[in-house]
């Protein structure tokens, strides 16, 4: 397994500790806290030119389906339509 994907060591001793030390319910809400920002610091944030790629693709596909069900819709519409009105 990657080392990337394993917690840090001395985070999880650090972890370890504080939640010995941290017992009550304000301090296990800090201590939740501490790992978030801990965690939030690894991240890597995407170049413009990824976001500007993802973002894209994200709106193509929804523009896409977006007219599979405007397709769908008209069909059904016209469907139901075509058999529940009655004929003089």
């Amino acid at each position: 397994m990657p080392d990337e994907l394993q917690p840090a060591e001395d985070l999880v001793v650090k972890a370890k500790a504080d939640r010995a030390a941290t017992r009550n319910i304000f301090g296990r809400i800090i201590l939740f806290f501490k790992q978030v920002l801990a965690e939030l610091r690894k991240v890597t944030r995407p170049t413009y030119k990824e976001l500007v790629s993802f973002t894209g693709v994200v709106l193509a596909f929804v523009i896409v389906v977006m007219a599979i069900l405007s397709g769908m819709d008209f069909v059904f519409y016209n469907l139901v339509t075509f058999t529940f009105t009655p004929t003089n």
